[in-house]
């Protein structure tokens, strides 16, 4: 059972469990489609590749986590690099056979867009974790926009399911218009949300990541202009929810409105945050970092439900 516990951890079940949600309710309630064998591979493909992301992740970083999380450690600690490299590459690859089990079902030449997109997804994932992580801005680039796709596939995936026949496309043609505004509001919410969590992760994390000589924004740029970027980041992330909670309750949709102005909220607390470590210096500690990841985390969870009340 511990080993168990451990190999959930190991693959942040709950972030994935966040990113199966995402999907799902980009496609039933943004979309308006029904359940389908083929996006639930779909589903299933990017869980997976993103599960087999977090394990080579945590094999390159191993050095890393010694520093910045040693009671955290999970390779060679409790499983060997072996095993977890035999999870890796057994996840990917389960992953990528379930996009193209996806794409054959689904029986349209088009659909190998999304089947290359997810072999893509799968190879930026290992580079990010043994080349792209240490670079200058790239690496928190990558995992932001890796989030963002997670949001976005289900409407590409529908779009190319009714490609297949004219009469599908002109049936819904319209439905599909009026969902693309709500599928891109939440996609640069997934997106600006991760990029902000990622820049905070790397303040948190600046003593591990400096003896590893990764070159984030604080360790390139200093401490000072990373908490600019996230405030100012912040500020735009927050007016880009408060206006959409707007737009949402123009269509009336209230519940969803009160959900993203509280997600706005928590991304204000980070701005706030910031502010006071900004003037005071010796406040600058690993638990006020940790405490706005903690913030941003629940914010993107609060965006992602506010779909459930969207028919």
């Amino acid at each position: 059972m511990k080993k168990l516990g451990a190999f959930f951890k190991l693959v942040r079940w709950p972030n994935l469990l966040i990113t199966m949600l995402m999907m799902c309710l980009v496609y039933h309630n943004l979309v308006g489609m029904s359940s389908t064998i083929g996006f639930t591979l779909l589903v299933i493909s990017m869980v997976l590749i993103q599960a087999g992301g977090y394990v080579i992740n945590d094999i390159f970083d191993k050095e890393i986590d010694e520093i910045n999380k040693p009671d955290k450690i999970i390779v060679d600690k409790i499983f060997t690099e072996k095993q977890c490299n035999f999870f890796y590459w057994t996840l990917t690859i389960i992953g990528v056979a379930c996009a193209l089990a996806a794409t054959l079902l689904m029986n349209g030449s088009k659909f190998i867009t999304v089947f290359g997109c997810m072999v893509l997804l799968a190879c930026i994932l290992y580079t990010y974790s043994q080349t792209y992580k240490k670079r200058l801005v790239i690496g928190n680039l990558i995992v932001s926009l890796s989030v963002a796709f997670a949001v976005f596939v289900p409407w590409l995936f529908v779009m190319l399911y009714l490609a297949k026949e004219d009469a599908l496309l002109d049936n819904y043609d319209g439905m599909m218009h009026l969902s693309l505004p709500l599928v891109l509001i939440y996609t640069a919410f997934a997106f600006l949300l991760t990029l902000i969590r990622e820049i905070v992760k790397d303040m948190q994390d600046v003593k591990g990541d400096g003896r590893s000589h990764c070159r984030t924004i604080p360790m390139v740029w200093g401490m000072n202009v990373a908490q600019i970027i996230v405030i100012v980041l912040s500020f735009v992330t927050c007016a880009m929810i408060w206006n959409a909670a707007y737009y949402f309750s123009e269509l009336g949709f209230r519940i969803t409105y009160y959900m993203l102005y509280a997600s706005g909220v928590l991304v204000f607390f980070v701005i706030g945050n910031n502010c006071i470590l900004f003037a005071d210096k010796s406040l600058k500690t690993e638990k006020q970092f940790r405490l706005q990841s903690m913030w941003l985390k629940l914010s993107m969870l609060i965006g992602v439900l506010s779909m459930i009340f969207i028919k």
